[in-house]
């Protein structure tokens, strides 16, 4: 149980700033906590508050983070950690607004996902959350457009909702559309809200059951968007979804030469490569030479040999498994590009090795 209120804590923490460049933070955050969770020199901490279901898969978690936390821009995500058996996990998440200067962080559970397990189940008795600060330039433009068309599948109704609710709040009049992609109509998050939301030209879009009134059908496809947003052209368009939906929505954008796009995945591109060869894998500092294959990404390959390097979206966004490649060939998964160059910074979660690779592991 704190020691002091979080009230009194939120009153001290701008206080401590001038003096961080004199104190050791490891030392400050070691007596802080025995204080309160969230007095910490930079670190923010945030109180979990409420929790309810949306949909039948996702849990909504309403937190209340320190005044260390500088805020957001619709559509950012952040870095969320929690310690289980000791071992620290991190994932990202977008940020919403709701009341009182709180935010919402909305989980989809995912089958094998340990995180969103832990925070499903779990989330209760954790009490409070660790939260980076807010990144990405997936965000809506400072001067707003008179069309805006919103694209989303699965978690990607995230980053798409928190743009609307800030258009709520600014008082847009313009033009909105979604077309909101998901398998089954009991796992779609946020249905009824944005149901709700006026002016919002709302199609759902199932691709796992079929399509009551009101409701399409089938996967995203250029036919499909010139039926329901014949005037797609000309607007600006946000998408959101796994790597193979945002693929699928520039393939349309670059075929018609549209401009106005804006793409962001949650889960990491893949490699399919049908001559899946072997290739040498050397972990230097580890002083370890092993086994590899071209057609996995590096992050899975170090984690399969036992290895532990640091990891947290596992999509390329966060940087957290950034590492030196010092030599040998390597595959961008985003780009397919390939890079031979020594001394090279990559992704270890979006890089396949081509041929024998030395990494600074």
């Amino acid at each position: 149980m704190p020691l002091i209120p979080a009230a009194l804590v939120n009153l001290a923490l701008p206080l401590t700033r001038p003096l961080a460049a004199f104190l050791r933070e490891d030392v400050f955050d070691y007596y802080g906590r025995l204080l309160h969770p969230q007095l910490q020199l930079r670190r923010v901490f945030a109180r979990l508050k409420a929790r309810r279901l949306e949909g039948e898969a996702t849990v909504v978690l309403t937190l209340s983070p320190s005044r260390n936390w500088r805020g957001f821009r619709a559509g950012q995500h952040v870095a969320v950690t929690l310690e289980k058996d000791g071992v620290r996990h991190t994932r990202r998440y977008s940020p919403m607004r709701a009341a009182n200067g709180r935010i919402e962080i909305a989980i989809k559970r995912l089958k094998e996902g340990l995180v969103s397990s832990l925070l499903h189940e779990e989330a209760d008795s954790i009490g409070y959350l660790e939260i980076g600060q807010a990144e990405g330039d997936f965000v809506l433009p400072d001067t707003l457009p008179p069309r805006l068309l919103f694209l989303a599948a699965g978690s990607g109704i995230t980053p798409i909702l928190a743009m609307l609710r800030e258009l709520k709040a600014r008082g847009y009049q313009g033009e909105l559309n979604l077309l909101y992609y998901g398998r089954q109509r009991n796992q779609m998050a946020y249905l009824d809200e944005l149901r709700a939301y006026p002016g919002l030209h709302l199609h759902v879009c199932l691709t796992g059951e079929q399509a009551q009134a009101g409701e399409q059908a089938g996967r995203f496809s250029a036919a499909q968007l010139d039926a329901l947003v014949p005037k797609a052209e000309g607007s600006a368009v946000f998408a959101c979804g796994s790597h193979g939906f945002t693929e699928a929505v520039q393939a349309v954008w670059q075929q018609r030469g549209w401009q106005g796009l804006a793409c962001e995945s949650f889960t990491p591109p893949t490699w399919h490569l049908e001559d899946d060869k072997p290739v040498t894998l050397t972990f230097a500092r580890a002083r370890r030479q092993l086994a590899g294959r071209t057609g996995g990404t590096l992050l899975e390959q170090a984690e399969a040999h036992g290895l532990k390097p640091a990891s947290g979206c596992r999509m390329g966004i966060c940087n957290t498994c950034t590492c030196q490649k010092r030599e040998g060939a390597v595959r961008d998964l985003r780009t397919g590009e390939i890079s031979t160059k020594p001394d090279e910074t990559i992704r270890l979660c979006i890089t396949a090795p081509v041929g024998n690779v030395v990494l600074d592991l």
